[in-house]
């Protein structure tokens, strides 16, 4: 196996969370499973085949993001403005909501992966304020992580 890009982080906890990245070079949305008995997350998570429309609304949704966030770190937007508050750009709830639709449509095709975490080597900022670009190995889950 060989680790793949992520694409965009929409959730992080010690790592992202949920996002797109490529499962074996295609673009999918990714849930990291939450383990409520050690109540820490897994290496173990959901992965939804990502089509080219919702791909093309996530990139759009994670520019808007990219934006606010540079604006957040220059000192000219506070985190309050935070783009699902509807002010920053209202565009950005209405995409979420078709990416929401098109990972629902999907669904059927959801599958389970262990995944390996790293960050990605980058020279200099990606956009304004941010430093670092992860990336991620798949493994096939161990059987009894598949039934939990």
């Amino acid at each position: 196996m060989a680790y793949e890009p992520i694409h965009m982080t929409w959730d992080y906890w010690d790592g992202p969370r949920t996002g797109i990245a490529d499962c074996d070079g295609r673009p999918h949305y990714f849930s990291c499973l939450f383990d409520p008995q050690q109540e820490e997350y897994r290496d173990l998570f959901a992965l939804t085949p990502v089509d080219a429309e919702t791909y093309a609304w996530a990139q759009e949704h994670w520019a808007i993001w990219q934006r606010w966030e540079a604006e957040v770190n220059a000192g000219r937007l506070t985190p309050e403005s935070h783009p699902k508050h509807g002010r920053y750009d209202p565009r950005y709830n209405e995409l979420e909501a078709l990416i929401d639709a098109g990972i629902d449509r999907n669904a059927a095709q959801r599958a389970h992966r262990r995944g390996a975490l790293r960050r990605r080597a980058v020279e200099g900022e990606l956009f304004p304020g941010q430093w670092n670009r992860y990336e991620i190995e798949w493994s096939e889950p161990l059987d009894e992580d598949a039934l939990r």
